[in-house]
């Protein structure tokens, strides 16, 4: 390994030392980090497990982000299970904005090293040239046309936009890829529904604001995750089979859980009643699905 570093220092600098001097001080790899736009992930909707959950991503003043934001090739989503969900709810501070560090480490090496790569290469052809004549190097391109000097020499070096966030610590991480946002088809208002006034009539459908499918998941809370350069969004999803219907009074919060496919009353379902900051009342579901939290009401809950 040793022997290898060091044949390939010294071919490094024997590269440095006979090419052109304008070569070494002209070629520059044009490449800068991307740093994104902010943009918004939210989830409208909870899910059953048998049902594809989608999130929602919208990237605001979408013709100009599209410009600069295109070259990612989408956006970077990472779906984690939550382990302990209401253990998780109640630390929130504010349920309408979970907040969740993310783990910034930078893009890495790899679009460095890439370009480093193919400058080396390209310096090596230079100074085999410097060391050999006009003549011996045609007789060995005839006798072998695969040595000969082809286009490649003068394409830039590909790079990749690299995620700049890993994967959160703590979670379980159950799913990951790259969606192509502007590839996508945009959220469009449903064909069959019109109504007078409405958003539908003098809004236009653009690129930059769609779901993105997550899959069917097992029930549970779930944390998702989009990166987009060096900005950033998190939301929950919820995938539960058992639904709860609520009624709040100046007093109390009657909860009846049931069963999403069926209406079935469904007992001893962990409750907890929060206005946001935190929790207020909790309790499980009796045998008839229903559980009264006696508790003067907030504004928001």
């Amino acid at each position: 390994m040793k022997r290898w570093l060091l044949g390939a220092l010294a071919l490094a600098t024997l590269c440095g030392a006979l090419a052109p001097a304008s070569a070494q001080e002209q070629e520059r790899s044009g490449y800068a980090q991307l740093k994104g736009e902010p943009f918004f992930l939210l989830a409208d909707a909870a899910y059953g497990s048998d049902e594809v959950a989608r999130v929602r991503l919208e990237v605001p003043g979408r013709d100009y982000a599209r410009a600069s934001l295109e070259t990612y090739g989408g956006a970077d989503v990472l779906v984690y299970r939550v382990p302990e969900p209401l253990e998780f709810l109640k630390k929130q501070r504010n349920l309408h904005r979970v907040q969740v560090q993310g783990n910034y480490r930078g893009e890495g090496l790899a679009n460095t090293l890439s370009f480093l790569w193919d400058r080396w290469w390209k310096l090596s052809r230079l100074a085999w040239r410097k060391l050999f004549s006009a003549d011996a190097r045609l007789a060995v391109t005839k006798a072998q046309p695969a040595l000969a000097t082809n286009d490649a020499i003068k394409r830039p070096t590909q790079f990749r936009q690299q995620a700049q966030y890993a994967p959160l610590k703590g979670y379980e991480l159950v799913d990951r890829f790259r969606y192509p946002i502007w590839q996508a088809a945009p959220i469009t208002p449903p064909k069959d529904v019109k109504l007078d006034g409405s958003s539908s009539e003098f809004v236009n459908v653009s690129a930059g604001n769609v779901m993105i499918p997550i899959g069917k998941r097992a029930p549970g809370l779930y944390l998702v995750e989009a990166i987009i350069g060096e900005h950033r969004a998190t939301t929950l999803v919820f995938v539960s089979d058992t639904m709860a219907i609520t009624k709040v009074s100046s007093n109390q919060m009657l909860v009846w859980a049931a069963r999403r496919d069926n209406g079935a009353a469904v007992g001893q379902v962990d409750v907890a009643w929060t206005d946001g900051s935190g929790v207020l009342q909790s309790g499980k579901t009796g045998a008839d699905g229903v559980l009264a939290l006696e508790r003067g009401s907030p504004e928001h809950t």
